[in-house]
């Protein structure tokens, strides 16, 4: 999956989280790594649908969501949903495992990489939010890829 938050509207940031994994036994953390983020979005954006007119504006008001959702959020929460739900191409899809020893540290752009934790324990994260335009190569962000894909803009 790539992470996107549903109560917690984006907006085009980046999602960079830092992760250690502090096994006090040594166990490694490991993760399983899918296809570019390009390739997995124009498979699943023709189905992520059309947003229900006027729920990112409900949404907020009634403080499910912390500000509110950008056309590019709904894209991203429905990305989330439809690869995660979508069981042939979690047991067919691209993948490739990467193994964290025990006091590794490690930084991904989760809203990017397609990641699943699949084995370990105690590992301590941070997640920071990055702008866009802060970005030595913008275009390869999320929200450039989707809206290349999509062909309009969507913040």
């Amino acid at each position: 999956h790539v992470d996107a938050f549903p109560s917690r509207p984006m907006r085009g940031r980046r999602i960079l989280r830092l992760f250690c994994n502090i096994a006090p036994d040594g166990a490694p953390r490991a993760w399983r790594v899918g296809e570019p983020f390009a390739a997995f979005a124009g498979r699943f954006l023709p189905r992520t649908g059309s947003a229900v007119p006027g729920s990112a504006w409900f949404l907020e008001r009634l403080g499910i969501t912390k500000g509110r959702r950008s056309e590019y959020d709904r894209i991203m929460l429905r990305l989330h949903d439809v690869g995660k739900l979508d069981a042939g191409y979690q047991a067919n899809g691209p993948k490739a495992a990467v193994s964290f020893a025990a006091g590794t540290t490690w930084l991904c752009f989760t809203d990017q990489v397609l990641h699943a934790a699949v084995a370990g324990h105690c590992a301590l994260e941070q997640t920071f939010h990055l702008p866009v335009a802060a970005m030595t190569h913008p275009e390869r962000s999320p929200l450039r890829v989707l809206e290349r894909l999509a062909g309009r803009v969507l913040i």
